[in-house]
């Protein structure tokens, strides 16, 4: 009987969900920013115990070690540390390929940065003036790729922390937020603001994906793929040929545990709530199906981004927001909403790209994406 019952709490603790010390997610948190947007961070408050530790995300040892030293290389103040891509997260088909690293750095102060960098990194840049270097900068993100730190290939993006904490509550660029709505791994941070901001992102994105999801029933997996998807709908390189398009399987296959962890308490407020039912509680891959009323659709459709919602309502003219949530064509126009936010973001990245990595950099990375994709 003891032997029966310690396998049975084997077995449950096994089954228990991933992240039972992150703060359950709830909108009252956000009224702020949904409300005002970013004009509202001030009056934002974060609960004194809050947690996301869904969003901290295991990598081997060994590299981690790595990705944190190569960081504290740096010399410029930096607040926060994201590391993406391949090389820094496990994609199917890319196992045998040169991994570059890829990292994005949240700053107080671009041109502080850049100032400090200069002198530290000069071999980074492909332009040493200042005022070029933070004319091309603005309110988005400059990479400085293909240079190597601690003997490792690296590309690494500078964005002021306002700047990528806007984009989390108000899409407006969709370029961070994007990246944050798939795993990643934080390799330093120093505000909980930024995954505080970012339960909000993740909640956005799975609202999104369950209006644009074609079938009424999904698996686990296949609500992840719609997720993935959204950061790629406008990106021209996908039409072109410099992105595999597989891509969004690949990094869904590869990473699904680390997606389970990631958005689990964000199903957790659907199935809560019953806008998401289980039909299979497959403990490998559950089923679900959607249960959106009227009054649920106006719910969430109500508390998307300021800028994004402000936008899809100019769509609708002379509607209310329940004739907007009854509208046959709601999906589509979220999803070209959604293209052409990021479609604008990527082709101005891809020439700041141009221009901060030089030609022959730009060139040499080209032909490495192309490569990738095959």
């Amino acid at each position: 009987m003891i032997k029966f019952w310690i396998r049975s709490l084997h077995v449950s603790i096994k089954r228990s969900t991933f992240v039972s010390t992150t703060t359950p997610y709830s909108d009252k948190y956000y009224r702020p920013i949904i409300t005002e947007g970013a004009a509202g961070f001030d009056k934002l408050i974060i609960p004194k115990d809050f947690c996301a530790d869904n969003q901290n995300l295991i990598t081997e040892n060994q590299l981690q070690d790595q990705l944190v030293e190569i960081v504290e290389s740096f010399e410029s103040p930096i607040d926060a540390s994201i590391g993406y891509g391949s090389g820094i997260l496990p994609q199917e088909g890319y196992e045998n390929k040169e991994k570059q690293l890829d990292f994005i750095f949240l700053v107080q102060d671009s041109s502080t940065f850049h100032k400090q960098n200069l002198k530290q990194n000069p071999n980074h840049y492909s332009t040493t003036s200042t005022w070029l270097i933070n004319f091309i900068q603005g309110n988005g993100i400059y990479f400085n790729p293909y240079v190597f730190i601690k003997n490792k290939m690296t590309k690494y993006g500078i964005v002021s922390k306002r700047s990528a904490l806007m984009d989390l509550s108000e899409w407006s660029s969709l370029y961070f937020a994007g990246r944050l709505q798939k795993p990643v791994n934080y390799i330093k941070d120093n505000d909980i603001k930024l995954k505080f901001l970012n339960q909000y992102n993740l909640k956005n994105a799975m609202t999104i994906a369950i209006f644009l999801i074609k079938s009424s029933q999904f698996t686990e997996k296949q609500l992840y793929e719609q997720i993935t998807s959204l950061s790629y709908l406008g990106d021209f390189r996908m039409f072109v040929g410099g992105e595999n398009p597989n891509k969004v399987k690949n990094i869904v296959t590869k990473q699904f545990d680390h997606f389970k962890k990631l958005y689990d308490p964000i199903l957790q407020f659907f199935i809560h709530r019953n806008y998401l039912v289980i039909t299979d509680n497959d403990a490998n891959n559950r089923v679900f199906k959607t249960n959106l009323n009227i009054n649920s659709r106006i719910k969430l459709i109500s508390c998307l981004p300021l800028h994004f919602r402000t936008q899809l309502y100019s769509k609708y003219p002379e509607s209310s927001i329940k004739d907007i949530a009854k509208d046959q064509n709601l999906a589509k126009n979220i999803k070209d909403l959604i293209s052409k936010t990021i479609i604008y973001s990527s082709v101005i990245q891809a020439i700041k790209g141009v221009l901060t990595a030089g030609i022959f950099k730009s060139i040499k990375y080209a032909i490495a994406k192309k490569n990738k994709s095959k």
